[in-house]
């Protein structure tokens, strides 16, 4: 079982719409001793996908509409991980999609742990340059990448059957979701967990 947290949680909050804060899981668990691990999440894809979105509905739990990122921006996601009585602290790199800014990808995306690749369902061309991104995480194994496609809310352009198609072509699972609407996105919020857990 999980719980996420603010960055920041406040002592008299009891519940978020993200799960319990730290602060009452820690109370819950009583005087146990957390072991607390550290993991490194990056986001890749083409700019304006919503990556910044989803980092942000992760940590938060709500949507927040969000700039486009140009360089790099981190949040910090903190998880309850109760059976494991483990605190997972994930720093979740947001690489810019921009051409400009890859020059200096490829030394961020060093010693991640996860990745999660985002295209936008409304953008055709946003899955294809999918592909040019691959080249900055061979380091890290299949099992730890997820392709997510942003803004189902939106008509989409790109059918599923494609998105599959893409998904077995790289070996690794997909999700869809609406960071906007949150469909879907518990799904893939349990999904980026069990990765960490398992990291």
């Amino acid at each position: 079982m999980f719980n996420s947290s603010h960055a920041q949680p406040t002592r008299n909050a009891e519940t978020t719409n993200a799960g319990s804060v730290i602060f009452t899981e820690t109370l819950r668990l009583g005087a146990q001793q957390l072991n607390h691990k550290n993991v490194k999440v990056a986001m890749i894809g083409a700019g304006g996908c919503g990556k910044s979105t989803i980092a942000s509905r992760l940590v938060t739990g709500s949507f927040l509409d969000q700039t486009m990122t140009r360089g790099l921006n981190i949040d910090t996601w903190s998880i309850v991980d109760c059976e494991e009585e483990a605190v997972i602290t994930a720093a979740i790199f947001d690489l810019g999609g921009q051409e400009q800014f890859r020059f200096f990808h490829e030394d961020l995306a060093q010693g991640a742990h996860m990745v999660m690749l985002v295209f936008d369902v409304s953008r055709f061309k946003t899955m294809l340059e999918i592909d040019e991104w691959l080249g900055l995480i061979e380091h890290i194994p299949k099992e730890k990448w997820i392709l997510v496609g942003n803004k189902t809310d939106l008509n989409a352009t790109i059918e599923e059957s494609e998105i599959k198609a893409k998904a077995e072509e790289l070996g690794i699972r997909y999700v869809l979701v609406s960071t906007k609407t949150g469909d879907n996105f518990e799904e893939l919020a349990s999904s980026v967990k069990r990765i960490l857990r398992d990291t």
